[in-house]
């Protein structure tokens, strides 16, 4: 099959009927009842996973179905069996609701057959359907809300070149660019970003670090566009990307779907088995955070700008004025930034690492402080992704350090620190 059409699977996968959890009243008084993973008018959780040993379930049919003797349209074998080229997922589907051909959207008695399998089985069928049209339309939801984030990071691209890169000493990778943008998804999982991008930040990491067989698909190594270009000039470069993360997102679906370790994998959490909500808004411009920071922090170090960090500081430790005490006798103001302004001095307190960090900016430029709330005000980047990333990427365990070409996949795992090339140094 080819891969390209994966994106397109949402005409081709089917999702089973599931019961909206606004449906079930259950009295405030009334004992809960545990999950129920068998009752097909059971709300779906994400707990059946687990419960229904999928994983199991699923290797075991693969490693022991049929194989026709011929393609499938002129079996010799029956019905009951895959072809020999035919992708695990396909062939899953089309023994599942009869031999009905691809062109059911959902499986309700409106547009297709009752399952075609036993009762026994019938539960496991039914969730590993649903998880594999959840899995589908997150990565089609996921595909197109990035032209919109592409257009997001656009408009910044010019207001941070006359902010901090008006001569033009930022160059940037075009493959670094593009693993930016599609790792945006995942940039985002963090507790200060909930919602429902943030929910499905959170399960999207979760498959990635199972199934490190998709983050190499997405984020292949050694293989990306090595060429690079000024930052004032990336604007046209942005507006034809699409085609590009349309690629590698494909290539990530399809290895789902081609692949039961992977699909496997992807799906242990039990995440796109549940009733949550995993689709993203067209518009959610939050999909670019990880490329604006990317392109700010890049663009920062390039003009000089770094940060000095501490630990284990409290906010109060940072604005003491004792000698010796790492305090920097600074007022807080807005967005955890301390300032002293007889000194010059600009602090960010992360309250998620307990860190501080000096910012130093060693040459012309515009005010400390004012740049930090103006990152804020428009959105730039989140100042805890910011500095404590690029603290992680230079100083934690298997970062890859500030300069080099962006890799988010390491071979076992996926890292997003990086995205943050802010340099920095660790203070005394």
């Amino acid at each position: 099959m080819n891969k390209a059409a994966y994106l397109s699977l949402v005409a081709i996968l089917v999702a089973v009927t599931l019961v909206a959890p606004s449906s079930i009243t259950v009295h405030p008084l009334q004992r809960r009842q545990g999950v129920n993973c068998t009752d097909p008018n059971a709300i779906t959780s994400g707990l059946c996973w687990e419960e229904l040993h999928l994983a199991e379930y699923l290797t075991d049919w693969h490693t022991n179905r049929p194989i026709c003797s011929t393609i499938y349209g002129t079996l010799e074998d029956g019905a009951n069996c895959c072809a020999p080229n035919e992708v695990w997922s396909t062939c899953f589907i089309r023994l599942a609701i009869g031999n009905h051909g691809y062109n059911c959207i959902n499986i309700n008695e409106g547009t297709c057959p009752n399952f075609q399998v036993g009762a026994s089985i019938a539960p496991q069928v039914r969730y590993i359907l649903g998880t594999m049209y959840n899995i589908n339309n997150f990565f089609s939801n996921w595909n197109g809300a990035l032209p919109y984030a592409t257009l997001s990071a656009l408009l910044i691209n010019q207001p941070l070149v006359l902010e901090i890169d008006p001569i033009q000493k930022t160059n940037l990778l075009f493959s670094d660019l593009l693993s930016a943008l599609t790792a945006g998804l995942s940039f985002i999982a963090a507790p200060e970003l909930s919602g429902l991008a943030g929910t499905a930040a959170t399960a999207l990491i979760k498959g990635l670090q199972a199934a490190p067989s998709v983050a190499k698909a997405i984020w292949p190594t050694g293989t990306a566009d090595s060429q690079s270009e000024q930052l004032a000039n990336l604007d046209s470069y942005l507006s034809q990307i699409d085609q590009n993360f349309t690629t590698r997102i494909t290539q990530g679906l399809y290895t789902i779907m081609s692949d039961v370790p992977s699909f496997n994998g992807f799906a242990s959490s039990g995440q796109f088995s549940g009733p949550n909500n995993l689709s993203l808004p067209a518009d959610s411009d939050i999909l670019a955070l990880g490329l604006r920071t990317f392109i700010l922090s890049s663009a920062m170090s390039a003009n000089k700008w770094r940060a000095v960090t501490r630990s284990d500081l409290t906010m109060a430790d940072v604005a003491g004025s004792v000698p010796g005490s790492g305090g920097s006798d600074c007022t807080f103001g807005s967005n955890n930034i301390c300032t002293n302004s007889k000194d010059e001095t600009t602090v960010f307190y992360s309250n998620s690492t307990a860190r501080a960090y000096e910012v130093v900016l060693s040459g012309a430029g515009p005010d400390p402080t004012s740049f930090m709330n103006e990152i804020v005000n428009k959105e730039w980047s989140n100042l805890e992704q910011l500095f404590d990333g690029a603290y992680n990427c230079s100083f934690a365990p298997g970062g890859s350090g500030i300069g080099k070409p962006l890799s988010l996949f390491n071979g076992t795992a996926v890292d997003f620190a990086c995205m943050s090339q802010l340099s920095i140094s660790e203070g005394k």
